[in-house]
């Protein structure tokens, strides 16, 4: 992760916006793939997936910026493994290792987002209970448009046009509260 130097000394990369789109692309695509896998398999699996969930409860209950951030990652890691895909799950987990830095990097704040990770985390959480795998699927990309979107307002630069998420990860569909709203 480490850029290499000259001379064989080693660097902390500066985060672009397109090292940003990239990574988010890929934790888009691998983790709606993963996330049906889960959903597939039935709620009895998700035992280590609802203990991360009550970590992401307990961190926003204490408005903890440091721990929300790591425990929704290992959230997100937890459903990985869940679908018991080791490769897709172990690629998954490099992008979270990947994220981490980032994160660092631009010394992100999640003071604010307490309850906005916590309803996404749930929200996905209760759609794999029901067994709603293109749901659980669909809320995760909106989840994940919305990280890439807070990640790259903390870019030092300002020279992404909107579009460009739009263009390599797609719209997320309407879920059905979106439709039935959409009509009225």
């Amino acid at each position: 992760m480490l850029d290499l130097l000259p001379g064989g000394a080693t660097a902390v990369p500066a985060v672009t916006a397109k090292d940003v789109l990239d990574l988010y692309a890929l934790r888009a695509s691998l983790g709606a793939l993963l996330i049906r896998r889960v959903a597939m398999l039935g709620s009895e699996r998700l035992g280590s997936a609802s203990a991360a969930l009550a970590e992401v409860r307990a961190a926003a209950r204490d408005h903890d910026p440091v721990r929300i951030r790591e425990v929704d990652l290992r959230f997100q890691d937890a459903l990985a493994r869940t679908a018991d895909l080791p490769q897709a799950a172990r690629t998954f987990e490099r992008l979270t290792a990947r994220l981490r830095m980032f994160v660092a990097v631009l010394d992100m704040d999640y003071s604010q987002a307490f309850d906005t990770i916590l309803n996404e985390d749930t929200v996905v959480f209760d759609a794999l209970r029901d067994a709603d795998g293109n749901e659980a699927a669909r809320l995760w990309r909106v989840k994940i448009e919305r990280c890439v979107r807070y990640m790259i307002a903390w870019l030092p630069e300002d020279d992404i046009a909107p579009h460009v998420w739009m263009t390599l990860a797609g719209r997320p569909r309407q879920g059905r509260e979106d439709a039935r709203g959409a009509a009225h």
